[in-house]
Order: C-alpha cells, then structure tokens, then sequence
C-alpha cells in the first residue's frame, strides 16, 4: 500500500501540467533567517494552478486558491521585524525566474490580525496596507523591475507598533501588460504567510485603514486599466487604503502599563521540539524505541507512515524534506533491522541536515528592508517599453494569442514540461533474518519498485 500509493501520487506529478511562468511567493524570511520553503505560507494545493492570477470578485483575493485553508505552522517574528518574500515563476525552483519580466506593475504588503488561524477567515474585514510601490523614477522600474533585480526577493519592515497576536501577511501583485485601449485585463497575484508577531504596541487600526478582501478593489480603477505602454508612468495612481504603519509608542508611562499587563505567548503552529527533519509545514519525528526484531520492523513502519503523510501534505514548493528523511531515516531503519542491529534507533533523536533542505539565502544578498511605511514613488519612465511583448501584442510574455490563456490554464492546459523527480528503489535485503519469515514483514516494507516525490 505504502509504495503503491506514493508511487501513484509521483506519476500524476510528472504527467500532469505544471505552473506556468507567472509568479508565487513560497518561501519566507525572519530576519534575513530562511523559515524554509512552504514553511507558513499557504499556497495553492494544485501545483498547476499555485501561479496563477486570481479574480478580485473571488474568495481568492483574500490569500490566493485554498488560501482559507490553515497550514499547520505559524512563523515567529518580533514586532519591526524585516520580513523577506522570495517569489519564483516555478514554485519547486525547478527553473530559475520570479516573474516574467513582461509582468510590469505594483506592489503592496497588507497584514490582517486573526483570533485563530484554524477558524478565522482571511476573507472579510480587518486587512491593512503597511507597504506598497508602483513606479519608481528615481530607478526608473515598477515594483516587479525591483522584485527581478533584487532576484525575486521583498524586503518590508513589520510595524514597530503592532500588538502582539496571529497575523496574515499578504502580499498583493498586479500586473498590466495585459492592459490597452481595449482590453483593461490586469492580473492579479496574492498570497499569505502565518505569522506570530511578539509585540508590545496596542495600535488599533484606523477604521478608514482597514478593507474587506474581497471587495477592496473591483479591476475598474484607474491604478487596474493603465495601460504602462501608452500612458506616462509617472502618472501612475495610488490605489487602494492608504499605507498605515502604527510605530512604536515610546513613552515610558506606556511601557510600564504594556509590562503590567499579561503578554499574549506563541502557542499554536509552532514548530514542534522533537521535530528532526521539515518539509514546509510537514515534520519527522522519532520512532519508537525497539529491542528486537519485531519492534524494529514496527518502527521502520512508523517511518514509512510519516513519509507517506509528508509526500502527502507536500506542496507546490517540493518535496526535498521527504526525500530526505526517507534517504537519511526510513532506508538507516530498514538497513537496521534487515542486519538485526538491536536495540536502536540508530543516532536517537539527532536532527537531520535541514539546512540542506531550506537552502541558504537565495541568490544574491539580501536587499535592504524597504523603509517603513513608504509608498513608492511613481515618476516617468517607461517598464519594459513594450520589448517583451509576445504574439499577441499584449506584452505579457505568455503567447496567448487568443486572448484565453487563463481558461486554458484552469482546465489544465498548463504547458510547463517539468517532470517529477524520481526516487531510487529501496535496497534489496543483502540478508534476510533467520527469525522472520517473511510473511511477518510488514508489506510496504518489502516491496521494491520506484519512489517518486509529489515536486510540482
């Protein structure tokens, strides 16, 4: 059942369309501190459709397809903390890029603090913008310009001032290649990222600050059908709240009331301690303790389990922990209890290389956070000037020439060729145990055939 079922999942990854080259954000930084890739972020389950623009009118709007749906962890981040968005065009990395470079347009940072990430909707009221940008002349880029340059990094500033508690970050990308004098088509990207701020500020948000997602944009407004090949980029609107960024209250008589006061703790969606291995919101743990044979077998099972759950729950971004702890855990097991070393586990409790999973920093250095609060200045000049345009002369670099390039996409007409990566057999017994027959082997455990992860 096991290898069946993980086999199953590996052939529809690699015979089923992949995203396209247009944009998801998937991986997030603390303080320059890479949380992992999926880590947090709530993406898209259906890896065809993770890089896709959604519909304003949509639930989507608010954190992107399944973005309703909880991940089981939540990121910690000091209150004035940076916070770094990685953005790819292929959510697996399996080709290089963040955005297509035709993709010219803003971009805005909006934060949503939630009572509970299981059971409060993104949906709905309570969203704020604490950053946004469109033109900038000083360089003579839009924000995704920035976003290609810096290699698909977003550096923003947390509020110093936000109180402590569950936060939705989201980011907001819009694209207006699509946009001419007849056609006013922007495409919108969005996602979201859990986060507990430790923070000691009580800033309550401005009424008129706060917007319902959906409903705080509706496609028609002037920011959504500028056409950035026939209209001066220097004009570009603001749209949208206005920025608000609560700074932290300085006064010492406040502090002194804020220290009084009990402080709100990171409880739920935290990275467990026993954890050994991650794979974006999926963990290892321990297997039981065996003495002999039979329980040896039993904890190998227990291993084989966990793999399967994290193949599983892997989403767009990989599945690199999974490979992993089946390399470095379940095949150490199965070694283990095929030559009878008793008792074990092997190397209890000694976390795997998760460094190599995450990666290090992406490409390139880190940009500097964005200074805090500041809306971007919008001057002439003039994106891509149209050079990146495609058949259809919309420059959105996609070729869809008809015009339907999104309905195509939504039924599966992705035209991406990567292919899942395909795992080695398990390794052939070298001796079988006297004492076990084989009929007491636990099925999954022997049989052999290929492994394939869940990569989209």
């Amino acid at each position: 059942m096991h290898s069946s079922t993980v086999l199953t999942l590996g052939l529809a990854a690699a015979f089923s369309p992949l995203a396209a080259a247009h944009t998801v954000f998937t991986t997030l930084f603390v303080n320059d501190v890479n949380q992992g890739d999926g880590t947090c972020v709530r993406m898209a389950k259906q890896g065809s459709l993770s890089t896709h623009p959604v519909s304003l009118d949509s639930s989507d709007a608010a954190c992107g397809r399944n973005g309703n749906d909880a991940v089981a962890f939540t990121c910690h981040a000091p209150a004035g903390a940076k916070l770094t968005l990685l953005f790819r065009m292929w959510a697996d990395n399996s080709q290089p890029g963040s955005i297509d470079p035709s993709h010219v347009g803003p971009m805005s940072i909006y934060l949503k603090q939630v009572s509970d990430m299981a059971t409060t909707s993104a949906t709905g009221p309570g969203w704020f913008k604490i950053w946004s940008e469109g033109y900038d002349s000083a360089t003579g880029q839009w924000a995704t310009e920035k976003l290609i340059a810096n290699n698909g990094l977003l550096s923003v500033n947390l509020p110093p001032g936000l109180p402590a508690g569950y936060y939705l970050a989201r980011h907001e990308t819009i694209t207006l290649q699509n946009v001419t004098n007849n056609k006013a088509d922007a495409q919108v990207y969005v996602g979201c990222a859990q986060l507990f701020v430790q923070g000691t500020g009580s800033a309550s948000v401005p009424q008129d600050k706060t917007v319902s997602i959906p409903g705080h944009l509706t496609g028609s407004e002037p920011a959504l059908v500028f056409n950035p090949y026939a209209q001066d980029p220097a004009t570009y609107p603001a749209f949208g709240p206005d920025v608000f960024f609560p700074a932290a209250d300085g006064s010492g008589k406040k502090q002194a009331q804020q220290q009084q006061q009990p402080t709100l703790t990171h409880t739920a969606g935290v990275i467990p301690a026993g954890c050994l291995l991650k794979n974006a919101n999926w963990c290892g743990v321990e297997v039981p303790d065996y003495a002999d044979e039979a329980a040896c077998w039993a904890s190998a099972e227990n291993c084989w389990s966990q793999l399967d759950a994290c193949y599983k729950t892997a989403p767009p971004s990989g599945s690199r922990g999974c490979k992993a702890w089946e390399e470095q855990k379940c095949k150490v097991l199965q070694r283990a209890c095929e030559s009878r070393r008793f008792p074990g586990p092997e190397n209890k409790g000694q976390k795997l290389d998760q460094a190599a999973v995450d990666g290090a920093a992406p490409p390139g250095a880190l940009p500097p956070a964005v200074n805090a609060g500041q809306r971007g200045t919008e001057t002439p000049g003039g994106g891509n000037g149209g050079s990146a345009r495609d058949g259809d002369g919309n420059g959105d670099g996609d070729g869809d020439v008809d015009g339907k390039e999104e309905e195509e996409e939504e039924e599966g007409g992705d035209r991406s060729t990567a292919a899942a990566a395909t795992l080695p057999p398990r390794p052939t017994p070298t001796r079988k145990a006297k004492s076990c027959s084989e009929g007491r082997r636990p099925r999954r455990l022997r049989r052999q055939g290929r492994r394939r992860s869940v990569n989209y």
